[in-house]
């Protein structure tokens, strides 16, 4: 992967963290409504990054929102839970066609309806243990899954905005 590739992606790390920070943290939208988008930064890493690259830049990505939101280490855990997963997500959600001369995750290229199930998952899965670990208790489970099934709705559909204002047509048709 080129070093150009890398700047954009910093960029759109730095973006994602900058939007989440500064708009989605400051928003009140209720007890059961906490929106995070910056998970997608390691969402569409390159396929062909190693696992241990991708653990070590979500855990980074995560402690960066912890320290602005003063969560020590809950984003963090919950990052690195996600891209532990990412392997067998990807793997449960490959197309009949495969990977095959497809770079990164990108609905451009693996259609909506992929690109809308790896989001639910990926998100998903942070979501879960984040909120899980805010409660730090299986007592108020009920209300845990409620407040990540609506953040993640709401995640969700940020996330697929964001990919579909900041992808491009000719990346696309390169293939």
């Amino acid at each position: 992967m080129s070093a150009i590739n890398w700047i954009g992606r910093l960029l759109g790390w730095l973006l994602l963290t900058a939007f989440q920070v500064l708009v989605l943290t400051q928003l009140d939208l209720g007890a059961l409504l906490h929106p995070y988008v910056f998970p997608m930064f390691a969402m569409l890493l390159p396929f062909s990054v190693p696992r241990w690259l991708v653990l070590v830049l979500a855990f980074i990505a995560g402690l960066v929102v912890d320290m602005f939101n003063n969560t020590p280490g809950m984003h963090a855990a919950a990052m690195v839970v996600m891209a532990y997963l990412r392997p067998a997500i990807l793997k449960m959600l490959t197309p009949v066609s495969g990977y095959e001369g497809i770079e990164y995750p990108s609905f451009m290229r693996l259609g909506f309806i992929w690109f809308l199930l790896y989001c639910l998952s990926m998100a998903g899965v942070h979501h879960l243990v984040y909120f899980q670990l805010e409660t730090l208790s299986w007592t108020n489970f009920p209300y845990t899954l409620l407040k990540s099934a609506l953040s993640l709705l709401v995640s969700v559909f940020l996330m697929i905005n964001f990919a579909f204002i900041f992808s491009s047509r000719k990346s696309a048709e390169r293939k």
